[in-house]
């Protein structure tokens, strides 16, 4: 990706975070890149190529934390556990990333081809979960429903660190409890 392309991303970063993405015409975008509005279209040829563009680098950033010193070979436990720690380590400490990737996430706005390539990168964790229940480490039910409880409940721990503004022990403390109460949910 060029500078260029990557100064445009930046700034639709700061400026959707802020100001929404419905508010935030493409001529502010490049005007706060520093380019003209024409090389913006110059590197995305909409703004829901933009949109996408954005997404993809959220999450290409969420993804790279998440799986920083991933146990390849630990327990199912220890590996969700890092996914876990690691989920909340990146909505703490990078808020409005999180808060766009999340309403990202959930908008209309991602094109479905988008969604469908990020979605394929994790799917090693929809696997991680098939493989607990039919090693009897999970409780059996749909693993879909697992996977939502687990993100759910993610979210809720991102969110409570954020409204109390958690650090160092506390926020140690808090992500350790909020797994175990996940996990005692979901283990056999």
């Amino acid at each position: 990706m060029s500078d260029k392309a990557r100064q445009i991303i930046e700034a639709s970063v700061d400026l959707f975070a802020r100001e929404g993405f419905w508010n935030t015409p493409t001529s502010r975008i490049a005007s706060h890149a520093g380019v003209a509005t024409g090389t913006l279209f110059n590197y995305f040829e909409s703004k829901n190529r933009l949109i996408d563009a954005v997404y993809k680098q959220l999450k290409q950033e969420w993804k790279t934390h998440l799986m920083a010193k991933f146990p390849e070979g630990g327990t199912l436990k220890e590996r969700v556990e890092h996914l876990w720690f690691r989920h909340i380590d990146w909505g703490v400490h990078h808020p409005h990333r999180h808060s766009l990737l999340m309403q990202l996430k959930l908008s209309d706005l991602v094109s479905e081809e988008t969604q469908r390539s990020q979605e394929a990168e994790l799917a090693f964790a929809y696997d991680m979960i098939v493989q607990g229940i039919t090693d009897g480490i999970l409780i059996d039910v749909p693993p879909d429903y697992i996977g939502q409880v687990f993100y759910a409940q993610l979210e809720a721990a991102v969110q409570y660190a954020h409204d109390h503004a958690l650090s160092d022990m506390p926020l140690t403390r808090h992500i350790t409890q909020g797994f175990e109460i996940f996990w005692n949910g979901v283990a056999t």
